[in-house]
C-alpha cells in the first residue's frame, strides 16, 4: 500500500481539479440525505486524501479524523484547513488496514475512489467495521465495474471497480446492513477522442 502513497504525493499539489470538487459536493449532498448526520457525530475518513469530501462534511458534525498513505496529499490538505480556519478535521498518515489510531466508536466510516486500490475489500470492511460505535453507519463510495480505462496508469489499482454483488457480499459477510446501494454520479472522461461515462456508486450499511 505505500506504492499507492507515493503515486498520490507525486500528484497531490495538482489533484484538485473543479471535477473532483464537484464530485466530493455532490458525494456528501447525498450522504445528508439519506444519514441523519447530527452535530455530535464524530467521523473517520480512510483515504482522507486532500479533504474535499471532509471539508463539504465538517460544519455538520463534531469532529472528522482522517487517515491517508500520502505526506502529500495530507500536506494539500493542512494547508486548506490553515487557510479555511476549519478546526473539526485532524489526520494521520497511517494504514488503516495495519495500523491504529487512538480514536474509537465512530458514528460513521467513510471511505471514498479507495477501495479500488486495497487488495482486499472485504477485509477492509472488516477492519473498518471495528472502529464503528453501535448503530453505526459504513459509507462506500467508489467505481463501478469498469473496463479498466479510468485510469490512465492503472499502477496500484487492484481492481477495476465492483459490481453491486461484490459490494453486497462484503456486507453480507460482517453481518452488516445493507441499507442503500446505487449509482449516484458519473465520471466523464476522454477515452479515444470519445467522452466515456464511469458511474461512482453509493452503499451504505449500519452495525
Amino acid at each position: 500500500m505505500n506504492d499507492v502513497g507515493k503515486r498520490f504525493d507525486e500528484v497531490a499539489y495538482r489533484y484538485d481539479t473543479p471535477d473532483k470538487l464537484e464530485r466530493s459536493k455532490i458525494i456528501i449532498n447525498k450522504l445528508l440525505k439519506i444519514l441523519p448526520v447530527q452535530k455530535d457525530w464524530k467521523v473517520l475518513e480512510i483515504g482522507i486524501g486532500t479533504g474535499n469530501t471532509a471539508v463539504y462534511l465538517s460544519p455538520y458534525v463534531k469532529e472528522i479524523v482522517g487517515t491517508d498513505l500520502s505526506e502529500g496529499m495530507l500536506s494539500v490538505l493542512k494547508e486548506k484547513l490553515e487557510k479555511s480556519g476549519i478546526k473539526n478535521i485532524k489526520t494521520y498518515k497511517k494504514d488503516i488496514l495495519t495500523e491504529d489510531i487512538p480514536e474509537k466508536d465512530f458514528d460513521l466510516v467513510f471511505n471514498a475512489m479507495t477501495m479500488h486500490h486495497i487488495d482486499f475489500p472485504e477485509k477492509a470492511i472488516k477492519r473498518f467495521k471495528e472502529f464503528l460505535k453501535n448503530n453505526g453507519y459504513i459509507v462506500i463510495v467508489d467505481l463501478f465495474k469498469e473496463d479498466g480505462t479510468f485510469h490512465s496508469d492503472n499502477t496500484g489499482v487492484k481492481h477495476f471497480g465492483f459490481d453491486f454483488e461484490e459490494v453486497r457480499e462484503w456486507f453480507d459477510k460482517e453481518n452488516i446492513n445493507l441499507i442503500f446501494l446505487e449509482n449516484i454520479h458519473s465520471i466523464k472522461k476522454e477515452r479515444n477522442r470519445e467522452e466515456k461515462e464511469y458511474p461512482v456508486f453509493m452503499a451504505i450499511g449500519q452495525v
